[in-house]
C-alpha cells in the first residue's frame, strides 16, 4: 500500500478536483431550491430515493472496486481489509444520511447534518484519494464524499428536517460512540479505521493536529466547536 500511496496521482485543487467540488456545490443550491420552491412530497420522494440510494451505491462500490482492481486472492483481501470496509465516518454518515433520505428520520437527519457538513466536508476538500479522474474509483469518491453535504444541506435547508433541541448533546455521544466502536474493531482486526490509530499517509488536515494520540482530541474539540457553529446556523423549524 505504500508503493501504492508514493505513486499517488490524485492532485489536491487541482483541476479534475476543483471542478469536483464546484459540481458538489451546484447541486446543493439547485436541489436545495428546487426542494424549497416544489409543494408537497410527489418529486421530492424520487429525489430523495434517488440521493439515498446513490450513497449507499457508493459505499459498496468500494470494496467491489478494490476487488475488481487487485482481485479476488489475498492481495485483494488485505486491501479490502486495509481500506474498504464501511468504517470509515465518511462511510457511517453516508448510510446514516440514506436512511434519512428514505425516512425523513429527524435523529438521523441531524447527525448526518453535523456529522456531513463538520466531517465528510473536510474529506471533500482535502481528500485521502490517490486514484485521479481517469480512474472509476475518483467518481466513486467524489459521489460519496461530494453526496454526504449536499444530502445534508438538502435535508436540512430543502426538506426543513432541522436539528432539534439537546442536539449538541446527542451529537457529542453519537462521536464519542463512533471512536469506542471503531477503536475496537480496530484493535480486533488490526487496521486504522477513522485514522483514529494513525494519521493518514496522505496530507489531510491532521498533519495540522499534533502527534497521535493527541490530534484526537484535538480533532474533538475542532468537531465540536464545528457541530456548534452549524448549529448556529442551522435553519430554524418551519411552523
Amino acid at each position: 500500500m505504500m508503493n501504492l500511496l508514493m505513486e499517488r496521482p490524485f492532485q489536491a485543487f487541482a483541476v479534475p478536483h476543483n471542478l469536483a467540488m464546484l459540481v458538489t456545490l451546484m447541486i446543493a443550491v439547485v436541489l436545495t431550491a428546487y426542494a424549497r420552491s416544489v409543494p408537497g412530497e410527489g418529486k421530492l420522494k424520487v429525489i430523495r430515493y434517488v440521493m439515498g440510494s446513490l450513497l449507499l451505491i457508493a459505499v459498496a462500490l468500494d470494496p467491489i472496486l478494490t476487488f475488481v482492481r487487485y482481485g479476488v486472492g489475498a492481495h485483494g483481501r488485505e486491501m479490502v481489509m486495509d481500506n474498504s470496509l464501511p468504517f470509515y465516518l465518511c462511510d457511517v454518515v453516508s448510510i446514516f444520511l440514506a436512511f434519512a433520505l428514505f425516512t425523513r428520520n429527524q435523529r438521523l437527519a441531524e447527525i448526518g447534518y453535523l456529522w456531513g457538513l463538520a466531517g465528510t466536508l473536510q474529506g471533500l476538500i482535502m481528500p485521502t484519494l490517490w486514484f485521479d479522474h481517469g480512474e472509476l474509483e475518483f467518481y466513486i469518491f467524489f459521489l460519496q464524499h461530494g453526496g454526504a453535504p449536499v444530502a445534508a444541506v438538502f435535508l436540512a435547508w430543502g426538506l426543513g428536517i432541522v436539528p432539534e433541541k439537546g442536539a449538541m448533546v446527542r451529537a457529542v455521544f453519537w462521536s464519542l460512540g463512533y471512536i469506542a466502536v471503531v477503536m475496537s474493531i480496530n484493535a480486533i482486526i488490526g487496521e486504522n479505521y477513522g485514522f483514529l490509530n494513525g494519521k493518514p499517509d496522505a496530507e489531510t488536515f491532521f498533519d495540522y493536529m499534533g502527534p497521535w494520540p493527541n490530534y484526537l482530541i484535538t480533532l474533538q474539540l475542532i468537531a465540536y466547536t464545528l457541530y456548534f457553529c452549524l448549529l448556529k446556523i442551522a435553519p430554524k423549524k418551519r411552523a
